[in-house]
């Protein structure tokens, strides 16, 4: 920003400052303006995608936030600003996962005209002169098209660059088939299996695999290429089995069982023992075209769970272990599983230090067969202290104790994968559902 930019005269300072004034302004609600636009931007139905893209859309979008204030607070030239690294890896996950370059440029200019709305509605808050507020409304409006106009043209060429490079690396070739493949459309299930020489006609276990490693491993897809051939040596048919690397950090594969009905989870934690830095979710084994498509998407809703447990889930979960099934699918519906967890523990669902010590009690009692003794010996408290707490909480569950035994297991897991987030919070002004 100069004195070319904001037209001279000798109100420029004033200008200046006035610029500055709003641009603190959107310092102090950033948080607030990031959750909104982020959301927002979910809208686009092609960048609503699972957690890890959110969350680093949502650090993307937070960053641009933030380069846009310290460009109006301190009258910085967008030729002197770099691309936010948030933003540039968010762009270039988006052409890993083929997701169309216009839903990119959607995101900026909805972010843009969010940002005017806001900047505008500060500025009717504010006692300044006419002149000098629309001079400043002016500069900001300059000054953030120069920004989204330069960062969308400088994250299209990495995003085109990026998505030359991922379309000729191995086990993307035949990802475009893939997804048409999985959503049913345009896709010849002959052509599919001689493209890739994975066939259709038997049992599949369909995994997602990704890192765990919070920052992030470069050799992260090696390491899962090399997971699925000692898969198929160990559980496969002798065919390959058919890999599609969906970002740098997470890839889909499927294990071709023949007529072998058998699960394979306990073979995939013997082969990921060696590398600790991979996660696997795993569908049931299924049949045929639909099944393919039904282990998958078994794989994925595990996936999203183990996501949100973070490090309270084994590193290899399957989508028929005990509660998984039912408590990734009440995840998918925003609120639910909070409501059912809510009604099943009822007083025991408060975020209270005497609730959560009443939820490891009754869990441990129940784990061990409603043995007062086995439960005391696992807590390290005398027996009679648990008979009194199972009492009490058999007092405060009226009938659910005797009558709800495996709804109350499985809502007691969930809080054990999610945690306090599922309860009834005392601070009301926490959003339900909240992660």
């Amino acid at each position: 920003m100069n004195d070319t930019h904001l037209g001279g005269g000798p109100d420029t300072t004033e200008v200046r400052q006035l610029v500055a004034t709003l641009g603190q302004r959107l310092s102090e609600q950033q948080p607030i303006l990031t959750r909104v636009l982020t959301d927002k931007i979910r809208s686009i139905s092609d960048l609503d995608l699972d957690q890890p893209l959110i969350d680093l859309l949502d650090a993307s979008v937070d960053s641009n936030i933030n380069t846009i204030v310290h460009l109006l607070i301190n009258a910085i030239p967008v030729d002197r600003i770099q691309a936010p690294t948030a933003a540039v890896e968010y762009a270039l996950r988006l052409a890993q996962r083929g997701v169309p370059s216009y839903s990119l440029v959607r995101a900026y200019q909805m972010g843009q005209e969010y940002l005017m709305t806001v900047v505008l509605d500060e500025a009717e808050q504010i006692d300044a002169d006419r002149t000098l507020t629309l001079r400043a409304l002016k500069v900001i409006a300059d000054d953030v098209h120069q920004y989204i106009d330069w960062i969308c043209l400088h994250l299209l060429d990495r995003y085109e660059d990026e998505r030359g490079r991922w379309a000729t690396t191995s086990g993307n070739v035949a990802s475009a088939m893939l997804q048409g493949l999985l959503r049913g459309v345009n896709t010849s299930v002959p052509d599919f299996e001689a493209e890739t020489g994975y066939l259709f006609d038997q049992h599949h276990v369909g995994l997602v695999l990704w890192s765990r490693d919070e920052d992030g491993i470069t050799d992260a897809l090696v390491a899962m290429e090399r997971i699925s051939r000692e898969l198929e040596a160990t559980v496969g048919t002798g065919t390959p089995p058919l890999f599609s690397a969906i970002d740098r950090t997470t890839a889909w594969l499927w294990i071709g069982r023949g007529l072998r009905p058998e699960s394979i989870g306990r073979q995939v934690c013997d082969v990921l023992a060696k590398f600790p830095e991979i996660g696997a979710a795993v569908g049931l084994p299924e049949s045929g075209i639909d099944g393919f498509r039904r282990t998958h998407a078994q794989a994925r809703d595990t996936f999203e769970l183990a996501l949100a447990a973070t490090d309270r889930i084994d590193q290899v979960v399957g989508y028929g272990d005990r509660g998984i099934a039912l408590i990734s699918m009440l995840l998918q519906q925003p609120g639910a599983l909070n409501r059912w967890v809510r009604d099943v523990l009822g007083p025991l669902g408060a975020v209270t230090p005497a609730a959560a010590r009443a939820r490891e009690t009754l869990g441990t009692w129940l784990e061990n067969d409603r043995s007062f003794q086995a439960t005391a010996e696992a807590l390290q408290v005398h027996r009679n202290t648990v008979k009194y707490r199972i009492e009490r909480i058999a007092a405060d569950l009226d009938e659910r104790l005797g009558e709800r035994r495996v709804d109350l297991e499985l809502a007691l897991l969930a809080c054990h994968l999610l945690g306090d987030d599922l309860l009834e919070h005392p601070d009301a002004s926490r959003r339900p559902g909240q992660r």
